[in-house]
């Protein structure tokens, strides 16, 4: 039993440090309190210039989201928690969508054809920019944390600043949370 009780919280330890969790302020200034990571807007910094196309070669450009509040998810097909959270993320764009706000995916699956089920089978009501090698992720404004696991999520603002992070995955009505009180600014 003792083995498996440390087993279990030596689990619980790696999960946590995987996951991004700590509490208090971050090294960058913005205050962190568990996974989520927001910012002052003072201190917020642009957002990347991302663009590029879908799984059905459709052109994507965050640059188009200006004037609304976008979440950025990063997503793949294989990652459990991705899926777990996608139909809430897709309840978020329809039901938000009059009060300015937008979800995007940044899909960062090798698999087209894996990719395509993902969002056929969890009846994505949002698009995904296709950036199977995940170097999108990698051009993060300086300081930021860049993603090593995912889901990773991303708020920003109405003027295209990030807002907030989010490492892990992320319930429905967290997103709904942030995300109203970024209509509100």
């Amino acid at each position: 039993m003792k083995t498996l009780t440390l087993r279990t919280a030596t689990a619980v330890s790696l999960l946590a440090l995987a996951c991004g969790c700590s509490s208090g302020p971050s090294a960058d200034g913005g205050k962190r309190e568990g996974p989520l990571k927001s910012y002052a807007p003072a201190e917020r910094k642009q957002a990347p210039a991302w663009s590029g196309k879908t799984v059905d070669s459709k052109n994507i450009d965050l640059a188009d989201y200006r004037g609304k509040v976008v979440v950025v998810n990063a997503w793949a097909s294989w990652c459990g928690p991705c899926r777990v959270e996608a139909p809430g993320l897709s309840r978020v764009n329809k039901e938000m969508k009059s009060e300015g706000v937008a979800v995007v995916g940044m899909n960062v699956d090798a698999s087209v054809s894996n990719a395509r089920s993902f969002e056929q089978d969890k009846k994505l009501s949002y698009p995904s920019l296709y950036d199977p090698s995940g170097r999108k992720l990698l051009h993060m404004p300086k300081g930021l944390a860049i993603p090593t696991n995912y889901p990773y999520t991303l708020f920003f603002d109405r003027k295209g600043r990030i807002a907030a992070s989010y490492i892990g995955p992320i319930a429905e009505s967290k997103v709904k949370s942030i995300v109203t009180r970024l209509t509100k600014e």
